[in-house]
């Protein structure tokens, strides 16, 4: 189950980079183009920026469509004989290390983005766990596509 670990870490801190970047994109976007208004114009913390209240709703979607990529950009290197049991192990620690990396990156280090645990662990709700899900099912939707 450890036996590629380092690498799957990361394949993990590219996806979750990714999805990140996607999300700070897609917050812009609305922003710039669709004229929601950002933190400053709101008067509000970024956490309550229309901005990014409004892609809330996607960010699971990011993480549904781009794991599962990165799932196969990973595993494909790897010699094996169980390929499901491989991914299915992968995204066990996927989520797991997630859920840790989550809680190191955007509750306990301070910077402007930080959430405190109530805003992180209940106000994030539903979106918070729908995103743990959508990285956990990663390999069946990889395994549907790849047979």
């Amino acid at each position: 189950m450890f036996e590629h670990l380092g690498l799957s870490f990361i394949w993990l801190l590219i996806a979750y980079s990714v999805v990140t970047f996607v999300a700070i994109i897609h917050m812009y976007i609305f922003h710039h183009f669709y004229g929601v208004p950002n933190a400053k114009q709101a008067g509000t913390s970024y956490l309550k920026s229309p901005a990014y209240l409004k892609t809330l709703p996607y960010q699971a979607i990011y993480n549904v469509v781009l794991f599962p990529i990165f799932l196969w950009l990973y595993v494909r290197g790897i010699e094996t004989n169980n390929l499901q049991e491989l991914m299915f192990n992968t995204v066990i620690q996927w989520t797991v290390i997630s859920i840790i990396l989550d809680y190191v990156a955007w509750v306990l280090i301070p910077h402007p983005f930080r959430f405190t645990h109530k805003e992180f662990y209940i106000d994030y709700q539903p979106w918070i766990t729908l995103i743990y899900l959508s990285i956990f099912v990663s390999h069946y939707i990889l395994g549907f596509f790849i047979g």
